[in-house]
């Protein structure tokens, strides 16, 4: 398989279509300016979870890797495309065939004849039709690797944001629940005010919507744990018994200080050949572009040679004696005249294939190169939204104690304090949401960057 040359300009070359020019993309399509406020440190791009330092998420991956469905029929496609790679290259070989005959024959009399032979075919690889069958299926079989690399590639990816995404809901499921405990207190408050007439009834109906709020953002909220358990479920791998008895251990979320984002050392056009989509459609194209050469070679005229060396006699016990020797030699040219325009119509069908492939490598590097920017904005971009929720929640939790103090000393009414409440309440779970953000725009930027897979795990 030839090297990808992907250097400042993406000159992409090796992917040719009969005569086609290599392909370029345009330049403008290339800048892919480093992250600013991501670390470049040794990390390693297989295995990028670990700079999460987080042992539950490696255990999750880990199960994933080990026992996730598709995955496993992904391998097992692999060993059937090697499979297929054996068929097709046995036809460059010799063949072989022992062949025996008793026969009972009525001429002028009636006799017995019998006969063993050994016969051997070749067909001679005049025009590479035979070596292109085999090139196309070596390379339809790097296809399905890396084809097998990429589902788990994305399975990597798949199960870390999920997994975030859980502990991000757990954690939001802890703050609502101290809010709902200090508002369940509210309300006890207010219904004793008012049961002895020192408060109003206007007072106790808003805290108990208050505390109505906060059920219905706990009910939310348990929906999507349950939404996000089913989806881990189904990625690692678990059988029905443990999905009912099993649940999901995530370690405690923490929103008190950004995530600092880093990436890999080594140039982004180094890292982003490695993805195994972009392999996996250079193979493809590989493979068509032998298909080709072929159904080309198909057209001209095709060499066999045979022979065969054996015994045949009309007794038994002669077989095997010198006069019984047998032998032959031969050889057949072919060269297809009619036929409708089958092969013809082949070329043309494996052109078209060509086309199509070379079509998808094209959007597979140019969505290549469109995510790893998307991820460089974004690990920016989430934590300039988490460093300004910070900041929202520390002004509004100065709010709620200068709102709890007025209250209590009457220079403020209580739906100044419910105000500041609400409030706080909100930004402390859109804080989560941002820390949540920068966590799962770590992962995209590895996955971006082509990690998460190992090239050499066994298929078999």
């Amino acid at each position: 398989m030839k090297k990808l040359a992907l250097a400042v300009t993406l000159a992409v070359a090796g992917c040719s279509i009969g005569s086609r020019a290599p392909l370029a993309l345009q330049p403008e399509m290339t800048q892919l300016a480093p992250s600013k406020t991501a670390r470049l440190e040794a990390v390693s791009i297989e295995r990028w979870w670990t700079v999460f330092d987080d042992p539950a998420l490696e255990r999750l991956i880990d199960e994933s890797l080990a026992h996730n469905a598709d995955l496993e029929s992904a391998a097992a496609r692999v060993r059937e495309a090697q499979a297929s790679l054996r068929v097709v290259r046995a036809a460059e070989l010799p063949t072989l065939d022992a062949k025996a005959s008793s026969t009972r024959l009525h001429e002028r009399d009636t006799f017995s004849k019998h006969r063993v032979t050994f016969e051997a075919g070749y067909e001679a690889d005049l025009w590479g039709k035979l070596s292109s069958s085999t090139a196309a299926a070596r390379h339809a079989l790097l296809a399905t690797e890396w084809a097998r690399a990429s589902f788990e590639w994305s399975l990597t990816a798949a199960v870390a944001e999920a997994y975030f995404e859980l502990a991000a809901v757990e954690r939001q499921i802890a703050i609502s629940a101290a809010v709902r405990e200090s508002r369940l207190s509210t309300v006890m408050l207010r219904q004793r005010e008012h049961a002895v007439g020192a408060g109003t009834e206007l007072d106790l109906r808003r805290a108990e919507a208050e505390l109505a709020s906060t059920d219905t953002t706990l009910a939310a909220l348990g929906r999507t744990k349950t939404a996000l358990e089913h989806a881990l479920n189904l990625l690692t791998g678990r059988s029905p018994a443990e999905i009912a008895h099993l649940g999901f251990t995530t370690s405690p979320l923490s929103e008190a200080q950004a995530f600092r984002t880093v990436l890999p050392q080594g140039t982004a056009a180094d890292l982003l050949v490695r993805r195994p989509d972009v392999r996996q459609a250079e193979a493809e194209l590989a493979a068509a572009n032998a298909s080709i050469d072929a159904a080309r070679a198909a057209t001209l005229p095709s060499l066999r040679l045979t022979g065969s060396i054996g015994s045949d006699a009309r007794s038994v016990s002669d077989l095997f004696s010198g006069p019984a020797a047998i032998w032959s030699l031969g050889a057949s040219l072919a060269q297809p005249l009619f036929d409708g325009g089958r092969l013809r119509a082949r070329v043309g069908e494996e052109q078209a294939r060509g086309e199509q492939s070379l079509s998808n490598y094209r959007k597979v590097v140019a969505t290549a190169v469109a995510d790893l920017r998307e991820a460089y904005a974004n690990l920016d971009l989430t934590e300039q939204a988490f460093i300004a929720e910070r900041n929202r929640v520390v002004s509004l939790s100065r709010a709620h104690d200068l709102a709890q103090r007025g209250h209590g000393a009457g220079a403020l009414g209580y739906l100044d304090l419910l105000d500041a409440e609400r409030n706080l309440y909100n930004a402390q779970l859109q804080q989560v949401s941002a820390y949540r953000d920068q966590l799962i725009g770590q992962v995209s930027a590895f996955r971006a960057l082509g990690g998460g897979y190992s090239p050499n795990r066994s298929s078999s």
